[in-house]
């Protein structure tokens, strides 16, 4: 095998070589190094334009992975403000490399314009490395575009040995590439070194203290906003946005939290404490109206806290359901049990109703059985008329997939001789219930838990459907929303007619 050694000079001219006068023998091994390589065998460029680009290249992938550590990082829960590239440190010498030294802004959004010059080092997730695969396509595709080595590596050899990507030229990690973990940031401060949380908290409290000790302004002493500001000009311009990242507190920790304690914060957020309130109507459940006893305005929704995460909403929603009392009045409820599902339906374990002085009438129309609805019959205004049917079968339908642990029935406003067919409607139309148990709501929203010592908890002891009907009857036949036509203004033996020989009365 014959070798010739060609030797090309840039920008000169060259005549083809001569035949050599003496053949090779032997097969020698040249060793290169960067002092003794030429200019050609270096991909280096040394015109200026060359040189902005590999900058500009350097920006651009070095902001890539500090954003990347913004939106995953042990953040600050004080500090609101962004970082950004130093333009010194975008056009000197220094490289923008993870691990290196580099100069950056820090703003602090707490004050009009509050800058400050900081040397941070940002490294890469921690025992992440490209693969071998990802690394042959990262040399494939980067080979031509190299200008930072002064070799150039065999392919095969890559494929040799998966080790051989730890020495690609430019190994820097690209944004992207890693599966795990998260960057780290740390800030010099005085000698050492801190990281990015701490030095943030600090921060943050050398500033509050500053505020506190600070004098009220006057015409002799200006404010701590405008000395900063002043501080800040000396540092030129404010950062170009493209050179900026923003950094705020995350809420990704929040997930690192013992369940007992996610679930207490976010109940605090929602107002969730026990009871959820879909009685919108003041008269049939009176709110507190003194700031000591109101209760605290919800910050979000149910509907937005479910939404937080899927976990989240695996964990609470059953927790949620079967812990909390849930409030209706007379709308609201069919809609409730629709928009909650199937599968949250049986998991709701405590109601209760605020029906006021038409409780008998609402529960016959909707929630009573259908011998007893067929008997009365009280008339709706519905479009079509059959609309009516629907809306009765669909809520009964529902509720029957409920099982309760705890039904309460508010006595405000209820007749007392009522209470005992309300609670025997109600009870008829869920699943199961466990537990009855009465309140009375008082004018200023306090709730009170009546015994069984009250008269209107032993007046709601059950009686057969024919005696309570016969009761409604005698007590509303006067009234036409409250009775059928048929039976409106008529003597008992209608009522009685009616009755007789249907199945279903007599229990």
């Amino acid at each position: 095998m014959i070798f010739h050694q060609i030797s090309l000079s840039l920008g000169q001219s060259h005549t083809p070589p001569s035949t050599p006068q003496t053949q090779p023998t032997a097969l020698s091994t040249t060793h290169f190094t960067p002092k003794s390589s030429s200019p050609a065998s270096s991909k280096s460029p040394r015109s200026p334009s060359s040189q902005v680009w590999v900058r500009e290249q350097q920006r651009r992938a070095f902001l890539k992975h500090l954003n990347s550590w913004s939106l995953d990082h042990d953040s600050s829960p004080y500090f609101h403000g962004k970082i950004s590239i130093a333009p010194r440190a975008s056009w000197s010498g220094l490289s923008l490399e993870l691990g290196k030294s580099i100069s950056c802004i820090l703003t602090d959004s707490t004050f009009t314009d509050a800058r400050r010059v900081v040397v941070i080092r940002l490294f890469p997730p921690q025992g992440d490395h490209m693969d071998t695969g990802q690394g042959q396509k990262e040399h494939n595709r980067q080979d031509s575009q190299d200008i930072f080595s002064f070799r150039t590596l065999n392919i095969k050899d890559v494929k040799e040995s998966s080790e051989a990507v730890e020495c690609l030229p430019n190994a820097q990690p690209r944004h992207g590439k890693h599966r795990s973990g998260a960057y780290k940031l740390v800030i010099r401060c005085g000698s050492g070194w801190m990281s990015a949380r701490d030095y943030f908290n600090k921060l943050h409290f050398s500033n509050l203290h500053t505020r506190q000790i600070a004098r009220p302004s006057s015409s002799h002493n200006r404010n701590l906003d405008e000395v900063i500001a002043d501080r800040s000009g000396t540092l030129g311009a404010t950062p170009h946005s493209r050179d900026t990242v923003a950094i705020q507190p995350l809420f990704h920790p929040f997930t690192r939290l013992p369940p007992e304690l996610q679930e207490h914060i976010l109940f605090t957020a929602t107002s969730l404490f026990g009871t959820y309130n879909l009685c919108h109507d003041n008269q049939l459940f009176p709110q507190p109206k003194s700031q000591s006893t109101q209760p605290v305005q919800s910050c979000i929704s149910l509907s937005t806290l479910l939404l937080i995460s899927r976990r989240l909403n695996h964990t609470l929603t059953s927790y949620i359901f079967a812990s909390t009392t849930f409030h209706f009045g007379l709308t609201g409820f069919t809609n409730f049990l629709w928009q909650v599902g199937p599968s949250n339906r049986p998991r709701i374990r405590r109601l209760t109703f605020h029906f006021g002085k038409l409780a008998l009438l609402h529960c016959i129309r909707w929630l009573a059985p259908d011998h007893v609805f067929e008997l009365f019959e009280p008339p709706v205004v519905t479009k079509p008329l059959s609309l009516q049917y629907f809306w009765r079968c669909q809520i009964q339908d529902l509720a029957q997939e409920v099982h309760l642990q705890t039904l309460t029935v508010d006595v405000r406003g209820v007749p007392t001789k009522d209470l005992r067919m309300v609670v025997r409607i109600l009870k008829a139309a869920f699943g199961g219930v466990e537990r009855v148990q009465f309140v009375e709501t008082e004018t200023d929203g306090r709730v009170r838990v009546l015994g069984e010592e009250d008269e209107r908890v032993d007046m709601a002891r059950e009686e057969s459907w024919r005696e309570m009907c016969r009761g409604y009857f005698e007590r509303y036949r006067r009234y036409q929303y409250l009775m059928r036509f048929e039976l409106l203004g008529r003597e008992l033996e209608a009522l009685e007619e009616r009755v007789e020989g249907t199945v279903g009365f007599d229990d």
